[in-house]
């Protein structure tokens, strides 16, 4: 290990070192160095060499650099556990303990109840560890995409890679977190960046992280208890893919057109739609980039009302009037099967902290060390 460090490690990193090789080649090698670095930890932790400290690191230690921690919301529900999968492989002495306690503290248990309170989206469980080590077959894209499945592991995905480039930088959470200026998240991302601000030691790391699965279970819990999967008609699902949509779902992404354009279409839809099936602009995530939510059907028809003014894809509009052209944007459901961010779910906070948390404030203001910021005002 020592002749391994000095030899190709002495000014470079081992991913750095392993970018180049093939995906399997590259996975060996990361797993294999990382195995060895954690047996030397534990056996004889005073002699362990170490590769260069990272430039980047040092540079935020003496205020050269300013780096945030930013976590991300739901969207890859189809793909997160592959990620974990990968981190779980090469990284396992460092995250297996984390996601071991996970499962069988929180996620484990806290399904089996759902279930015997009589709620029917978890019925392959929710063990994420059998999942990992091959003990228990995967269970299909449909369950781990579901919000109830999705909404916790995704946040353990966060926490792991977290944990992962704390345990590789060789520092503490707390030493970690000494080398960032804050922490912030999309949705329930914003949940990771407390869990990462409140974090000291490794055991307040497990500890936090705990609390943050506790309030993402139930909040994929509630939130499809709130709004629960309805089937659309094979047609529409069909039409939606042709024309390049994806499959109709809650929350619709429209990138490139105006606020004031798509508050028009919206308020047009709506005029034609009940009370409970009203559609809502609930995110903003840039000057032209946005999220609309209602139910999957009723997006549907704002989708098709908003082809007839889209420019088709790649279009060349040089030689018509400006004030003749058609908008140039994009639309695309998410996959995602409750609308956040949404008037739907005003009363699925209300029953997570009351009835889930029993009105337990999971952390304090004094908890947090460094700042926690708003995604939106900042």
């Amino acid at each position: 290990m020592t002749k391994f460090t000095s030899t190709y490690l002495s000014s470079t990193d081992v991913h750095s070192l392993v970018a180049s090789y093939d995906a399997p080649l590259r996975k060996q090698v990361l797993s294999s160095y990382f195995l060895a670095l954690s047996t030397l930890e534990e056996r004889i932790p005073s002699e362990v060499p170490r590769p260069a400290p990272s430039a980047l690191f040092e540079a935020a230690s003496s205020g050269k650099a300013s780096i945030y921690a930013l976590f991300g919301g739901q969207g890859t529900n189809e793909v997160y556990l592959d990620e974990l999968q990968s981190l779980y492989d090469i990284y396992k002495p460092f995250v297996s303990d984390l996601i071991a306690v996970a499962s069988e503290q929180v996620l484990k248990p806290l399904a089996t109840q759902a279930d015997l309170d009589g709620h029917s989206y978890y019925s392959h469980g929710l063990d994420i560890l059998a999942w990992l080590d091959g003990s228990s077959p995967r269970p299909s894209v449909e369950y781990v995409a579901s919000i109830p499945i999705s909404f916790p592991l995704i946040g353990l995905t966060q926490l792991v890679q977290y944990l992962v480039t704390v345990r590789v930088a060789n520092l503490t959470p707390g030493e970690f977190r000494a080398r960032i200026a804050g922490a912030t998240g999309h949705s329930q991302g914003i949940v990771s960046a407390v869990a990462i601000a409140a974090s000291d030691s490794l055991q307040d790391f497990t500890a936090n992280s705990l609390k943050a699965l506790r309030w993402l279970f139930y909040s994929g819990l509630r939130g499809q208890e709130a709004f629960p999967v309805l089937s659309v008609e094979p047609s529409i699902v069909a039409d939606a893919v042709e024309g390049g949509e994806g499959t109709p779902s809650p929350m619709l992404n429209v990138s490139g057109l105006s606020l004031s354009s798509l508050e028009g279409h919206v308020k047009k839809a709506n005029a034609h739609l009940p009370s409970n099936s009203q559609l809502f602009i609930s995110l903003h995530n840039g000057p032209r980039t946005f999220v609309v939510t209602g139910p999957a059907r009723a997006l549907y028809g704002l989708v098709t009302a908003l082809r007839a003014v889209k420019a088709p894809a790649g279009a060349d509009q040089s030689k018509i009037p400006f004030s003749q052209r058609k908008a140039v944007f994009s639309t695309r459901f998410l996959v995602v099967g409750v609308p956040y961010h949404s008037d739907y779910l005003s009363e699925a906070a209300e029953k997570v902290c009351q009835i889930d948390l029993k009105g337990e404030e999971l952390w304090k203001a004094s908890d947090i060390k460094i700042s926690v910021t708003h995604t939106e005002s900042g």
